[in-house]
């Protein structure tokens, strides 16, 4: 079932890259620059939302921001992605209560832009702080720990500043007790300022 989302988030992510397409100017008869001809600036500020999905239980929906800084082909940046989770119904001997658990994550990225066409693929590694919440009921308990998260990010050109993509990473909390180390696939749409 995981997959099916992953699909559907890959579809959704090139569709508005697809449907951009220009049909030739009735006036001069030229058409707007391909996207073979459209690039990305390879440096300045530039802002990206995301939405997707963690697959682990516990993890599941997500969405956040990107923001960073291009220094030429390097990137410096961090993220902020907030997990929906999950909640099922656990029997207890009084009756029933909701068991709830979800994951945050923010932290810094560095990584290398490298041109595929009119494609920007981003390999790039991140290290920051992740926060699982747990609660049963309304007791609730929090926990803390450092992850990494190498990753890979392309982008595609929709202006000569806006762009859409695809980002999958992999979050490892560094600690050997963490059932929260996941796979994420995010759908990403933003701009260079």
């Amino acid at each position: 079932m995981n997959y099916r989302i992953a699909w559907v988030v890959l579809g959704l992510t090139f569709a508005p890259a697809l449907a951009h397409a220009r049909e030739p100017s009735a006036d001069t008869g030229s058409s707007a620059p391909s996207s073979a001809e459209r690039t990305l600036p390879t440096g300045g500020l530039s802002l990206a939302g995301l939405v997707g999905n963690g697959f682990e239980d516990g993890v599941n929906v997500g969405f956040g921001a990107r923001a960073g800084y291009g220094f030429d082909r390097v990137y410096v940046g961090g993220t902020l992605v907030y997990h929906l989770g999950e909640t099922r119904t656990a029997n207890t001997l009084g009756g029933s209560e909701d068991v709830s658990v979800n994951v945050w994550y923010f932290g810094g990225e560095v990584g290398y832009d490298l041109a595929a066409g009119p494609l920007r693929v981003r390999p790039y590694g991140g290290v920051g702080m992740g926060t699982a919440r747990g609660c049963l009921g309304s007791s609730c308990d929090t926990e803390s720990r450092a992850y990494i998260a190498p990753g890979v990010v392309g982008l595609y050109p929709l202006s000569d500043r806006l762009f859409a993509g695809v980002d999958a990473r992999f979050v490892v909390p560094l600690d050997d007790d963490s059932d929260f180390d996941h796979f994420g696939l995010f759908a990403t749409v933003g701009g260079y300022l």
